[in-house]
């Protein structure tokens, strides 16, 4: 499922996103102490209000999100860091980033991978 919300004028494709109660907009979060969305495609500019962005975020299963470090091929445990996620087994939560493909390279940071939010 995924809903349009308004963001930062910065936000990318796969950028893992927490609202921000002050500016009540979606901005990169730094951590899971807070519900999180991703980013489903690249900021724009609204239509009918140029002086906000939207992006479509996805808010339940399967998603592709960046990741900030290299990720193991088995997966694990989802931690969130700088608007991207990493494997964090000793994180208290049902989000999870899924294992790589049979014979597929190893992940690196930066790139796009499955993630599963609950």
């Amino acid at each position: 499922m995924f809903r349009t919300v308004k963001c930062l004028s910065s936000i990318k494709k796969g950028d893992v996103l927490t609202f921000n109660t002050i500016s009540e907009v979606w901005e990169l979060a730094t951590d899971l102490s807070t519900s999180i969305g991703v980013a489903s495609e690249d900021a724009f500019m609204d239509q009918d209000d140029n002086s906000r962005y939207l992006v479509a975020m996805s808010v339940d299963g399967p998603v592709s999100a960046k990741a900030s470090r290299d990720i193991p091929n088995q997966g694990g445990r989802l931690n969130v860091e700088n608007g991207a996620v990493y494997v964090d087994n000793d994180a208290n939560h049902t989000e999870i980033i899924c294992p790589n493909f049979i014979d597929t390279a190893q992940r690196k940071a930066g790139e796009l991978i499955t993630i599963v939010i609950r």
